[in-house]
């Protein structure tokens, strides 16, 4: 596959891909998965109807054992002519999922829907409680169990590309599901709204971070530093066990 992206004068980034999918292949054996393991699927990959029944199989597998799934929707408007073929793969996906991130592009693209509130109850809510909305610059939204709904607006911060903003925004947000122990059974009955702050906060961090550079990741400096916070944080949890 290719993947080229250009920046606008915002360095925001737009997309275009080059893949053959109807080539796709997907021969695996399934890996070891335990109660609270975390499983982040997503993208056209997931949805694609051509390996769609491996895809569903390992889900269902996942979802078995017990571990957390984050839909990251990631639905391109590479594909938009895509969407009613692969919609049923789409809600099939939202009800396996624990929590469904997206962004404003992404439901625009599959529902022509930018609201966040409007997206949730017409379109997720019925399948997926857990619900974060990223909107670029713009406040980050979620909503969850118990008609939690917040805001959180994204930190001013000199961006030099967005390439890789939303990759590493899902990778802070799980980094602060392992750094503050929660649990498959605390995001279906609920999480708390401290628990949202920190782990969106995490997010957000590792977001910020990439986006001041051109590398689509995080730096070494930054990694480390997580790194050993979450190596305390996990010391701490064994000591008062």
């Amino acid at each position: 596959p290719v993947s080229l992206a250009f920046l606008n004068d915002q360095n925001d980034a737009e997309y275009i891909f080059y893949k053959d999918h109807p080539r796709d292949q997907l021969d695996f054996i399934f890996p070891d998965i335990q109660s609270d393991d975390i499983v982040i699927y997503g993208s056209y990959y997931s949805v694609n109807p051509v390996i769609r029944p491996q895809v569903y199989a390992f889900l269902e597998y996942a979802r078995n054992r017990g571990a957390i799934l984050y839909y990251d929707v990631n639905f391109r408007a590479s594909h938009r002519n895509d969407v009613m073929k692969v919609t049923p793969n789409i809600l099939e996906n939202l009800e396996f999922a624990d929590i469904v991130r997206g962004s404003t592009e992404d439901f625009e693209v599959m529902f022509n829907k930018r609201d966040a509130d409007t997206v949730y109850r017409s379109q997720i809510s019925f399948y997926c409680k857990n619900f974060i909305y990223t909107q670029g610059s713009d406040p980050v939204e979620i909503r969850s169990v118990g008609g939690l709904s917040r805001q959180y607006p994204v930190p001013e911060a000199e961006t030099v590309s967005t390439i890789g903003a939303g990759d590493n925004f899902n990778a802070g947000f799980l980094y602060g599901l392992l750094k503050y122990d929660i649990t498959r059974d605390n995001i279906v009955s609920g999480m708390r709204g401290e628990q949202w702050n920190r782990v969106i906060e995490q997010a957000q961090q590792f977001a910020a971070n990439v986006c001041g550079s051109i590398s689509n990741s995080i730096d070494q400096q930054f990694a480390e530093r997580k790194q050993h916070e979450l190596e305390v944080c996990l010391k701490e949890m064994e000591e008062n066990n």
